[in-house]
Order: C-alpha cells, then structure tokens, then sequence
C-alpha cells in the first residue's frame, strides 16, 4: 500500500483526500501536513494534521493540494525539510480528480459524457 501525506487541510485538501479515499484504494492517507498548526484543525476527517518539521516519514508521497499561487512556496518548504517525493495539484488534476470522484459516488453526471 503506498502511503501518501496530503499538504494542506482546508477545503482543497479534504476534497482531495476524500476522492483518493474513494478511488484509490491501495493508497493510505496518513495524515496532513501544513506549514503552521496555528489556524488550522488538529484533525481532519478523523486524520491526524501534523506540522511539516515535526512529520518523520520523509519518504512520504506528499499531495500538495493547496491555492495554485502558493504550491511553489510550499514545494521549496518541503525539499527544505526532506520531503522529494511531491505532487502538485493544480486545478487541471483537481478537476479530474473530483469529477472522476463525483461521477464514482453518483453525486452528479459529468459534463464530458453528455
């Protein structure tokens, strides 16, 4: 199982870990890393939120899925702190993404196959 750390715990962040949930069963969500815990939940979706230096597991695949105008900031904040294995999520994967989840729970038809 591929163990995988998503940056972020806002809206973008617990959209992202639900549709992988939902669609990639061999990956684990492990939890989510954020730059600062100030302002943000120490849980989300029942998953740890860890501050960034205090993470271990470096070899993590870590999902970036924050605002597009601060993901190289962050991207340069995680190689700083050991983490090379990064993917960012920009609103093209994120609309694929979601679509595939939302097409997958039902919750709405998708536009591409009308």
């Amino acid at each position: 199982m591929l163990k995988i750390a998503i940056f972020g715990a806002q809206s973008i962040a617990l959209g992202a870990y639900r549709a992988v949930r939902e669609l990639y069963q061999d990956f684990e969500v492990v939890g989510f890393l954020v730059s600062c815990k100030e302002g943000n939940p120490d849980t989300l979706a029942g998953l740890p939120v860890y501050e960034m230096r205090s993470f271990q597991e470096k070899k993590v695949c870590v999902l970036v899925a924050t605002p597009e105008d601060i993901q190289e900031h962050i991207v340069r904040m995680l190689e700083e702190q050991g983490f090379h294995n990064h993917i960012c999520m920009d609103s093209e994967k994120e609309s694929a993404l979601m679509e595939a989840y939302y097409t997958q729970i039902g919750a709405f038809r998708s536009l591409h196959k009308l």
